[in-house]
């Protein structure tokens, strides 16, 4: 779908300190992978919590540091984890360690909750190589939503030519509420949240994007619909 309209979600982008993993002992409880990425991202997106808040049983473990405006996260099939920060850049880390080229830079406006705000990896991106990211695009300062491809020369790298802009112009002029959570869900559509450009009545009109949960099926591109919710 081209032209589409505003969008809204608060996304936390406060300089993180360091990236922690929690960890219980096998023997006391089982956590599903799901629950487990759930714990990872609560504990990405605020400071470190004392030792003497963990519930019992967990203990905390740095992942890796170094690394400030953090908005978002993916681990790839292959392990490496992809962090995304709000100035526009998409970092990796690899075997512990933060690379010191990002996979890419998209120009991005970082105003308020604007920036680079969320990352997806495409289902069959072992094949592939495709990568979405939501952010918010200069000179307009409305939310986009693009499709890069890893290089093949260099995997840790995206081509610098690759890419391809699947919804555009999703309208955000008040620089808060601009959502930017991407994920695929298993039907193999790109699950996207719009924020309400700080207006709640825009989640109710069907006049605008604005506040909504869209899905979209990349295969149809350039006849991209994106159904909202």
């Amino acid at each position: 779908m081209g032209n589409h309209h505003h969008n809204q979600l608060a996304v936390g982008t406060e300089p993180i300190p360091r990236i922690v993993r929690a960890e219980v002992p096998r023997a006391d409880i089982r956590i599903s992978a799901r629950i487990a990425a759930a714990i990872a991202t609560i504990l990405f997106s605020v400071s470190v919590a004392p030792a003497s808040l963990l519930p019992s049983g967990f203990e905390e473990t740095m992942f890796v540091g170094g690394l400030s405006s953090v908005t978002a996260m993916e681990f790839a099939p292959d392990g490496r984890l992809f962090v995304a920060q709000q100035t526009g850049q998409l970092r990796v880390v690899k075997d512990g360690v933060v690379l010191s080229t990002p996979f890419l830079t998209v120009s991005a406006d970082s105003f308020g909750e604007r920036g680079l705000l969320g990352v997806a990896f495409d289902p069959n991106f072992t094949t592939n190589r495709h990568l979405y990211v939501y952010y918010t695009a200069l000179p307009t300062g409305h939310n986009r939503v693009s499709r890069f491809t890893a290089s093949s020369a260099n995997p840790d790298v995206a081509d610098p030519n690759s890419e391809l802009v699947i919804l555009d112009d999703l309208v955000n002029s008040s620089g808060y509420h601009n959502g930017g959570a991407i994920h695929f869900g298993s039907d193999g559509k790109l699950y996207v949240a719009v924020g309400d450009d700080s207006n709640s009545a825009n989640a109710q009109s069907l006049g605008t994007l604005a506040g909504k949960l869209l899905r979209i099926d990349p295969s149809s591109f350039p006849n991209i619909r994106a159904w909202h919710r």
